[in-house]
């Protein structure tokens, strides 16, 4: 028998004869092995609304306070029966263009879109959202800065970034209080930025540092680090900690504090994602890093249609990449509220009919894990059963003239329920054809299936719902079958 694991995705490269194939979904990365994915599960109240950005807070007391901005409102979620109560100051203009950004500061959550005055909420004070104080100029972006707020993608100044008062997220007059802005004389509109003390800033088509420097007159120091370089997307732009992620045009890149530059899709899935995407579609590329593990997710809207249809994830420690289908209108780091088995009969009439397992972090209070506004805007959690997962060897043989026939092929994974089937062509011109599906035999665990050609790969499809925990690739009997 010979072991052919499943190979990595790389869709911009070769798959014969390589560790690389370009069949691969709804799993992701392990050391040695692929895990599931799992689906995405809903379990509130719709909005009235599509939803346009969604935010979780943890106040000062430890409750947890999600938040859902629409076109014309901004909501917070009721924990006791998980609907959802209107908050908002009035109404408002945020559009699919222009959605909401949310960030917190201490318990101050803030809400910005270029079209509305930018809101606040005061988490065990307020009861709805009303108006930052300091007249803040009004923006499409706002990030924590150590100690600072700022705004930037401003209405007024497009290439400004407009910083509050030192520890006052409601001061805002430049030159009092270490509030103060920037102009940058060129790069286009500033799209976006890491959220740290010195942090990283992102115009269409430049990238600055910057540092805050304790007592002296600027304030903040800026450097431009990269030049026709930029965030082709405000909200591809996503952090956590030292780790911080972009889209550009036409790839993936990470970047360090000091401004190391590293394309992470390059040969990789950047020719590939990019020359699938519309050109509209780029634009609205969003990330959100994983509140608990080393990913970075991309949500991808090849349709144009306003939906995500996809999520192309990348996993820094391992640095390499899987794509998810996907279904949603919003993704964000959701923090969950605890519940008792009363507000769980609330939720459905039995433990059956519950959206996640008992064992699953979404009902464990203050739990990260990754949240959606899903397409029938309701409130989500990628916390369902495991998504159907397909697994495609690369293709091997000998380019010679060389000829085998498959005998016997045994799945190395731990489901119950799985199936195989065989792509052979003669020709590397020639198109993939595929035998049809077969079951392991109950007994031995094997797929006896003879397939008799030049180039052979592998396809492993674990159905939806099926519970495993790790794919590793197939063994497979090869016969000598002459020349051709």
């Amino acid at each position: 028998m010979t072991t052919i694991p499943i190979a990595r995705y790389r869709p911009d490269v070769s798959s014969f004869q390589s560790d690389y194939t370009d069949q691969i979904m709804n799993v992701f990365c392990g050391s040695a092995s692929y895990i599931p994915a799992n689906s995405l599960s809903t379990f509130t109240d719709a909005l009235p609304d599509m939803p346009l950005q969604a935010f979780t807070a943890k106040g000062s007391d430890s409750s947890i306070n999600i938040f859902a901005g629409t076109a014309t409102h901004l909501y917070k979620l009721n924990n006791t029966d998980l609907s959802w109560i209107d908050v908002s100051n009035g109404t408002y203009t945020a559009t699919q263009e222009f959605p909401w950004s949310f960030a917190s500061f201490g318990n101050f959550v803030i809400a910005v879109n270029p079209t509305s005055d930018p809101q606040v909420y005061e988490i065990g004070v307020d009861t709805v959202f009303r108006d930052l104080g300091g007249s803040p100029p009004r923006a499409s972006v706002v990030r924590v800065w150590g100690d600072f707020v700022a705004l930037m993608g401003l209405a007024s100044n497009p290439g400004r970034v407009h910083w509050s008062g030192l520890n006052n997220a409601e001061f805002w007059t430049p030159g009092t209080q270490n509030c103060d802005y920037q102009d940058f004389p060129d790069g286009g509109s500033v799209q976006s930025s890491s959220e740290a003390t010195n942090p990283i800033i992102f115009l269409q088509s430049a990238i600055y540092r910057a540092t805050f420097v304790p007592g002296s007159v600027e304030i903040f120091t800026f450097q431009k680090i990269h030049d026709k370089r930029g965030a082709k997307s405000p909200s591809s732009v996503t952090s956590r900690g030292s780790y911080i992620f972009y889209c550009d045009e036409g790839g993936f890149y990470q970047i360090t504090p000091d401004g190391s530059i590293t394309p992470i899709g390059f040969e990789k899935v950047d020719k590939t994602i990019f020359g699938k995407l519309q050109s509209n579609s780029i634009s609205r590329i969003v990330g959100v890093v994983d509140p608990f593990h080393s990913r970075v997710y991309w949500a991808l809207d090849y349709t144009g249609s306003g939906i995500f249809d996809q999520i192309i994830t990348y996993d820094w420690n391992i640095q390499e990449w899987t794509p998810v289908t996907a279904n949603f209108f919003v993704i964000f780091p959701l923090l969950t509220v605890g519940y008792t088995l009363e507000s769980l009969n609330s939720i459905s009439a039995s433990i059956e009919d519950l959206p996640f397992p008992l064992d699953s972090k979404a009902w464990q209070g203050g739990a990260p894990i990754l949240g959606s506004m899903s397409a029938d805007y309701r409130l989500a959690a990628f916390q369902g059963p495991n998504l159907e997962a397909t697994l495609v060897t690369q293709e091997f043989g000998d380019p010679g003239g060389a000829v085998v026939r498959t005998t016997r092929v045994y799945t190395i994974v731990d489901a119950e329920n799985v199936f195989v089937s065989i792509g052979q062509r003669f020709r590397r011109s020639d198109s993939v054809t595929w035998l049809p599906e077969q079951y392991p035999s109950y007994n031995t665990g094997q797929i006896r299936k003879r397939s008799r050609s030049r180039f052979h790969r592998f396809k492993v499809r674990i159905p939806a719902g099926e519970t495993w925990t790790h794919m590793q690739g197939v063994d497979t009997e090869f016969a000598s079958a002459g020349t051709r």
